[in-house]
């Protein structure tokens, strides 16, 4: 009974982005971010408990990106799709004849860039899937982090505090710049930092999520779920130093 615990824990990874993709396509982005938040908090503990109790599986391992490919690709690809939306997009109507019914597709063109952000989430965890690799870092961004910038983006652009940067998140074409960024940095052999390392506690390797962990203390406390955003570029800022500091040394 105790090898099926972790992919039961999957399936509510997957679960959580079936309701996620519902939430976000009403709008509802605070509710939407915090299921991804408690998928991501799935997907986290999945792995732990097969380590822990020794039952990983090669089937766990393709159901846990399946539930990620959902999860932290598709979810933040409708987030994304609902901003252009936002953003006053032209929405382009087609209608098909098929069988003496008419069919309309009511889409806005443009906003299909949104769903590189899937496309490129399902090449990282492939690639992620065959990668014989022992380092402890990853290669490219994880797409739980990628799913928490987008999925709380909303909520930043709403936010008052931040006022200043919605005028231009809610440009098309900002959001076209992010999208291409974050899946060139999925994809990309970039090392950043685990926040979950398994390695030995040496200070050179905890100081860096020590220091995303007491920036982003006070980051949540006051802006809440608009300050997620702002804890990924950290995250990205922070293992940019690391790498230059390892290839000064």
């Amino acid at each position: 009974m105790i090898k099926y615990i972790p992919n039961l824990i999957t399936a509510a990874n997957l679960i959580c982005g079936c309701i996620a993709t519902i939430l976000a396509t009403l709008n509802q982005f605070d509710a939407a971010f915090l299921v991804v938040l408690l998928g991501v908090f799935f997907d986290l503990f999945d792995g732990l408990v097969a380590r822990l109790f020794n039952v990983s599986s090669k089937l766990g391992l393709q159901l846990d990106s399946l539930a990620d490919l959902i999860t932290s690709g598709f979810v933040p690809g409708i987030v994304v799709y609902q901003l252009f939306l936002r953003s006053g997009v032209i929405i382009s109507h087609f209608k098909l004849n098929l069988f003496y019914n008419d069919i309309i597709f009511s889409i806005a063109p443009i906003a299909l860039v949104s769903f590189l952000i899937p496309l490129g989430a399902a090449f990282r965890l492939a690639r992620f899937n065959i990668r014989d690799s022992n380092s402890f870092d990853f290669f490219g961004l994880p797409t739980p982090a990628n799913a928490i910038f987008f999925c709380s983006l909303p909520i930043l652009i709403d936010n008052p505090s931040f006022l200043f940067l919605s005028y231009y998140l809610k440009s098309p074409y900002v959001l076209i710049f992010l999208v291409c960024l974050f899946v060139f940095l999925m994809n990309s052999n970039w090392r950043l930092f685990s926040v979950k390392n398994n390695s030995k506690l040496r200070l050179n390797i905890i100081i860096y999520p020590v220091v995303l962990f007491l920036s982003s203390m006070p980051l949540v406390y006051y802006f809440n779920g608009a300050a997620f955003p702002i804890i990924i570029l950290i995250y990205l800022l922070l293992s940019a130093t690391r790498n230059w500091i390892l290839f000064q040394s």
